[in-house]
């Protein structure tokens, strides 16, 4: 594998998420990300809210179990914006 060709590889496992560092090498870690649920209240605030709740308790209940991974979370990202609402995406990231 060439120099160039490994760059490549390298910027795709970044943009993706799936690269970790470790020990001054990078590997591709097997997690991914899906889809819990889209928020849509018809209020794009009211949407952003209802996500950051969902967030912050799907994150306090892998906080009680121990030892948590710290790939695996729950966050908020932007959803299809439309009639003037931003709807909410709900997506946890765990391993695969």
């Amino acid at each position: 594998m060439t120099r160039a060709s490994v760059g490549v590889v390298l910027a795709g496992a970044a943009a993706a998420g799936t690269l970790i560092a470790g020990a001054g090498t990078a590997t591709a870690a097997t997690y991914r990300n899906d889809l819990v649920r889209t928020l849509d209240t018809g209020v794009s605030a009211n949407n952003w809210t209802e996500c950051d709740r969902f967030t912050y308790e799907g994150n306090l209940e892998l906080d009680r179990h121990h030892p948590r991974d710290p790939q695996e979370y729950y966050y908020c990202a932007p959803g299809v914006f439309s009639n003037g609402v931003q709807r909410v995406n709900l997506w946890f990231r765990h391993r695969a």
